[in-house]
């Protein structure tokens, strides 16, 4: 019963951690949001503590990240899905992410490249 309580800690404190990396969130950053201490939320995220995460903070975690708190508590799903696509998910969406971001630094330069040339042929 006791293992089953850990395991089912540690995905929720997985989502926890998946969530708050998705939202570009340090743990010190959604430490402070919700006004814990980060070794604490540390804690939440790698199920270190013997104790249960209260339903009132779940549902600060959960709004402060912006997501339903049943999607962080949603353990039969995680059980039922492997937890190695959950995470190659994951890291796919982190890399799209990355990939979409650096497309826009590259647009902006180009923007502000254009901006100078416009700027400078403005005063003729």
């Amino acid at each position: 019963m006791k293992e089953d309580f850990q395991a089912e800690m540690r995905c929720i404190g997985m989502r926890i951690a998946g969530f708050r990396k998705l939202r570009n969130m340090t743990q010190a950053e959604l430490a402070d949001k919700l006004n814990i201490n980060k070794n604490y939320l540390s804690q939440i995220e790698n199920a270190s503590t013997n104790k249960s995460i209260s339903l009132p903070m779940l549902i600060r975690i959960s709004r402060v990240l912006d997501v339903e708190l049943a999607l962080l508590t949603d353990i039969d799903g995680i059980y039922k899905s492997d937890l190695k696509n959950f995470w190659s998910d994951m890291k796919d969406t982190f890399e799209e992410i990355k990939k979409l971001n650096d497309d826009m630094d590259k647009m902006l330069e180009q923007f502000e490249k254009a901006d100078k040339i416009f700027s400078s042929k403005g005063g003729d």
